[in-house]
């Protein structure tokens, strides 16, 4: 693993130690996929332990190596006479440093082989003349319900232990070494051996912890993977991580965020075009639950195009398992293809990302098979069940298309499909481009130009969002078109009573009405709604209490009517227990989703103009942008998605010019950074006002974003002979991309481009995007 790149990385920096099965190597179990993670520890805590929690069915499962050297038991950090280091990593492998005293030096390797086993190399080096007497003992610790589980030794034919670590759920893990036996000193919760380290002589050690359901085929795979030859499997991990993208900067703690975040994309694919041409993401596989591979469009956009500089395959089989969920009309679930389907149709982003995983691939056979499918898909979102006042804006069928957790109108309990979104008319104006680009690459005329009739309509569409006085795009009601705000009609009213609250509305709008209580039971009741319209007529509105959208306790509903005075609510057959209460749906929030015109390619410039100083007066955080401009909101987050779809906005406004969404980049990335270090961990969201994780740990929308990074530094390689590269280069210094044998290095004095057939290609500071190719005849797209 020497051909790696050598870090240096202490406990206080950034780290992502978690290991998973690299899906290139092995196949992976979805059902009982295993996760560790390699545990740095600091004073009087172990310096290293490798942990699980099995998937959830333990508390915590912790592995740590145990020293004695001259009478003396090492396994704390502040034992260690050199602190812990992370020297190495790659999917699926993590290697350690350190010194446990002044004259042995140590290194650990971690692996995780397959989905059930888990592995390690501890390799001791004697720097003295002096020959020394070491032992090492893996002593497991099991925790299962607050209380820790005994382990047993189990005697081996021929000589030597295992280590039972009990059931652990519907798991009977065991623990082995090489030549491992219970210490003279008894005790039933390590094994070891005994090692003879000569004066300046070198020692290795191996052991393997495996996890399955009979306790006799965990004893076989440890034997199996005790007996192999190690170092063919660490040239085949070495391979497989020459595939990701090496980012010098200078900045140790950048470059290592970007390498962590490399390392938990591969590991966040657990199956990639091998038998099938189809990928799927556990989004949350670094947490330890790859059975969940339910993605949304949104995350799958920044996965995919991330991973489309790494392997194309992995980021076609992205979109190629969402087409294999289409329907004949042209829907198409809204998840990945494994895993509970969420019911609704996916958002419209998939033209965009297929057209823009083609610039990393070039591969023209991708663009033929996926336009038909994505034709239909981008004509299914413009049907008219989708468009229920059939103005051509269609509206948002459910709350997880929306795809940020600081979403206000939503958060209030607006029922999405009672108001029409400028983000949404953004999404399909940037399909339509992109089919648009890919029907015109592909020669298809009469599809360019029925795309290009979509966009005029589109962008017309847009306009009538556009509020000239608050100078920015807006929502709007689903049938007036007006902008309402919130009004409290009922507050905490008793669940049994009906209330005559006879409300007149200065504008007519739709009622957000609120039950809650009861946790987790769902209550039986009819919902009464009466009041008049605005044009005198007598509404009532009656529906039961499964047209309620249901979290936790609380359940809303957003009326179809608009009323111009609510005259009484009632909740029939509910007891007082639960309380109601009722106000008018507010649509003024100022959000992220007013600001995705930029991004659409279909902005007037005039409007594009206003969003960009917009972004810099309302959004503009710590972290680089904030979901919400709204200063009520106490926890606003931003996301990878947005930074990225927003910084390629910022791109294409500026005409390519990677200086306009350097600052939005180097904020975020500077968010993450300090996330790492706090967290150890990527986390799913991050605070837009402070450098803090939010939301779940481990899951994959929380990455770097890792394609915007790659387009702001002025790289894309489509293969060892061909890289496009140039433009304006905004880094403070230089930067370095290592990538499939290629060498570019850009700076403030220009670029250079070393090809692994020793061609160099040097280009000036002034030099805009272009390919450069390495030819024999040694001229180039240059």
């Amino acid at each position: 693993m020497s051909d790696l790149r050598a870090w240096q990385l202490e406990l206080s920096q950034p780290c992502a130690l978690q290991i998973a099965a690299d899906a290139r190597l092995s196949t992976i179990d979805g059902a009982d996929d295993q996760i560790w993670e390699v545990v740095l520890g600091q004073a009087d805590r172990a310096a290293i332990a490798l942990q699980t929690r099995y998937g959830g069915r333990a508390g915590l499962v912790s592995l740590v190596p145990m020293w004695q050297i001259a009478g003396q038991v090492i396994y704390q950090a502040r034992q260690y006479a050199s602190p812990v280091v992370v020297r190495r990593f790659a999917p699926a492998f993590v290697q350690l440093q350190a010194h446990i005293t002044p004259d042995i030096a140590f290194t650990a390797e971690f692996w995780a082989m397959d989905s059930r086993a888990v592995g390690g190399r501890f390799r001791l080096r004697n720097l003295s003349a002096t020959p020394q007497q070491v032992r090492i003992d893996m002593l497991a610790f099991v925790g299962m319900e607050g209380q820790e589980q005994s382990t047993k030794l189990i005697p081996m034919v021929g000589g030597g232990h295992a280590l039972a670590l009990g059931a652990v759920g519907d798991l009977y893990p065991m623990v082995m070494l090489d030549n491992g036996a219970a210490a003279a000193d008894g005790g039933s919760h390590k094994i070891g051996v005994d090692i003879a380290l000569e004066a300046e002589g070198r020692f290795s050690v191996r052991f393997v912890c495996a996890g399955l359901s009979d306790p006799r085929d965990a004893l076989s795979a440890t034997q199996h993977w005790l007996s192999e030859d190690w170092s063919k499997y660490f040239a085949k991990l070495a391979d497989t991580a020459r595939t990701l993208p090496q980012i010098e900067t200078g900045d140790i703690e950048l470059d290592a965020t970007i390498a962590f975040g490399y390392m938990q994309l591969a590991q966040a694919f657990i199956k990639v075009p091998v038998d099938a041409p189809i990928s799927v993401l556990a989004p949350l596989r670094a947490a330890g639950n790859s059975a969940r591979t339910q993605v949304s469009g949104q995350v799958a956009y920044a996965t995919a195009l991330a991973a489309a500089a790494v392997d194309a395959a992995w980021a076609q089989g992205v979109v190629r398992g969402y087409l294999a969920t289409q329907h004949e009309d042209g829907w198409i679930d809204g998840a990945a293809r494994l895993g509970n389907r969420p019911g609704y149709l996916c958002p419209p982003i998939l033209a965009r990302l297929a057209w823009s995983i083609f610039q990393y691939t070039e591969d023209d056979s991708f663009l033929r098979e996926s336009l038909a499918p994505l034709q239909r898909f981008f004509e299914r979102w413009l049907a008219a069940d989708l468009d229920a006042d059939g103005d051509g804006a269609p509206e948002w069928q459910a709350r997880g298309q929306l795809g940020f957790p600081s979403h206000v109108v939503s958060g209030n309990h607006v029922d999405p499909r009672t108001f029409e979104t400028p983000g949404l008319i953004a999404y399909l104006l940037s399909e339509a481009n992109s089919l648009r680009e890919i029907a015109h690459y592909l020669r298809e005329d009469e599809l360019e130009q029925r795309f290009s009739t979509h966009i005029e309509q589109l962008q017309v569409t847009l306009a009538t969002f556009w509020d000239a006085n608050k100078g920015r795009f807006v929502y709007r009601d689903r049938d007036t078109h007006e902008m309402p705000s919130r009004l409290e009609i009922l507050r905490d009213g008793n669940g049994d009573e009906t209330h005559l609250v006879a409300y007149t509305l200065p504008q007519p709008g739709r009622v957000v009405v609120e039950v809650v209580g009861g946790v987790q039971h769902t209550p039986k009741f009819t919902l009464v709604v009466s009041g008049t319209a605005a044009g005198g007529s007598v509404i009532q509105e009656t529906v039961s209490e499964d047209a309620f959208a249901w979290q936790i306790g609380r359940g809303s509903y957003t009326t179809h009517a608009v009323f111009a005075q609510v005259d009484s609510i009632q909740c029939e057959g509910l007891v007082r227990v639960y309380q109601v209460s009722a106000y008018t749906a507010d649509l003024t929030p100022f959000e992220v989703d007013a600001l995705l015109p930029l991004w659409s390619l279909g902005a007037s410039r005039e409007h594009a103009d206003a969003l960009v100083r917009q972004i810099e007066h309302n959004f503009w955080t710590t972290s680089g942008i904030s979901e919400t401009a709204e200063p009520h909101v106490e926890t606003p987050t931003v996301s990878t998605f947005f930074v990225t779809v927003l910084g390629e906005g910022l791109l294409e406004y500026a005409r390519g010019d990677a200086r306009a969404a350097f600052p939005l980049l180097d904020r975020f990335l500077k968010t993450q950074i300090q996330s790492l270090r706090q967290n150890k961990i990527f986390m799913e969201y991050y605070r837009a006002d402070k450098a803090e994780g939010a939301g779940e740990r481990g899951h994959v929308a929380g990455l770097p974003p890792l394609h915007l990074l790659l387009r702001v530094l002025g790289v894309r390689v489509i293969s060892p002979t061909k890289v496009w590269t140039g433009g304006p280069f905004p880094w403070g210094g230089p930067v370095k991309v290592t990538h499939r044998g290629l060498v570019i290095e850009r700076s403030a004095d220009g670029t250079r481009v070393t090809f692994t057939s020793g061609r160099v290609v040097e280009l000036p500071v002034t030099a805009p995007w272009q390919a450069v190719v390495d030819v024999s005849d040694d001229s180039s797209g240059a």
